[in-house]
Formats: structure tokens, C-alpha cells, sequence
């Protein structure tokens, strides 16, 4: 089945009302999700939080969108708590941070492999190896630290 965005009308803003229930989803846990699952929130979560951001500034600029742009933030603010909540307390803040680094492992490749130009290519993947030495650090930090295995 496919999606069709430009024939979907989607939900007017008074009924995206969130419970707590819904609010407080079951985290991922570290043992049994996949580990790409880990990258997948924190990606998802800093589209959310960027997204709120750039809603923000434009109502500051422009008076006359700002009140229609707050209810949208407010439901996109519930959205992306969600999103955050999906990691749970488990995760240590190295463990988070080996995370973030994954992301951006993940997003730049992806970027690196679609990029036309070779010489932009070729400074993303040279911009990978600072991101690989991160994580190896953090790694090897969480190792000595909190003596949890690298993998």
C-alpha cells in the first residue's frame, strides 16, 4: 500500500490531543531492539526538535502566523517528546552519546554516497573519520568507565 500525501487531508490540530498513555510509550530496549532502531529515534527526535525550532523563529518574524504556528508547535512538541521518551532510562549518557555519534556516522555516509560532485564526496567521507575516531573514544570510554563491552 502506498501513501498517498497529496490526498490525505490529515487530522485538523483540536483532535491531535495526546494522554498520558500515548505520551509514555514503552521505551526500546538496548538488549532485544535492533541497534539501527537506537539511530532511527535520535534521528527522528532531532528532525522533531529542528522542526520545532524553525516553527519558533518564524513566528517571531511574522506576527500573523504566530499564533497558528504555537498550536502546531504545541502538538509537534508532543510528538517529539514521544520520540525522545523512546529511549529509556537505561541508557547511559555515553551510551546516548555513542548514539548520536552513530547518527551522524550514518546520515554523512548516506550523504556521501548520494553527492554528485566528487570533491564534496570526498570531504564527507574524509569528515567520517573524525566521526569513526569519536566513536572508538567514546567506546573505549564507556569500556574503562562503566566496564560495558564496546559492541
Amino acid at each position: 500500500m502506498t501513501i498517498s500525501l497529496f490526498d490525505a487531508r490529515g487530522t485538523p490540530l483540536e483532535r491531535q490531543q495526546f494522554t498520558w498513555r500515548e505520551l509514555t510509550p514503552k521505551p526500546i530496549s538496548k538488549l532485544d531492539d535492533d541497534a539501527f532502531t537506537r539511530v532511527r529515534v535520535i534521528l527522528l527526535n532531532g528532525i522533531e526538535q529542528q522542526a520545532n525550532r524553525f516553527q519558533h523563529m518564524c513566528g517571531q518574524f511574522n506576527p500573523t502566523l504566530r499564533r497558528a504556528l504555537a498550536d502546531i508547535r504545541r502538538v509537534e512538541h508532543h510528538q517529539q517528546t514521544v520520540v525522545n521518551w523512546l529511549l529509556g532510562a537505561d541508557h547511559s549518557p555515553l551510551e546516548t552519546t555513542i548514539g548520536y555519534e552513530q547518527v551522524a556516522i550514518e546520515v554523512t555516509a548516506a550523504i556521501a554516497q548520494q553527492e554528485p560532485d566528487e570533491y564534496l564526496a570526498q570531504t564527507y567521507r574524509f569528515g567520517l573519520l573524525e566521526d569513526f575516531d569519536h566513536m572508538y573514544r567514546y567506546s573505549a570510554l564507556m569500556d574503562r568507565v562503566e566496564g560495558k563491552r564496546r559492541e
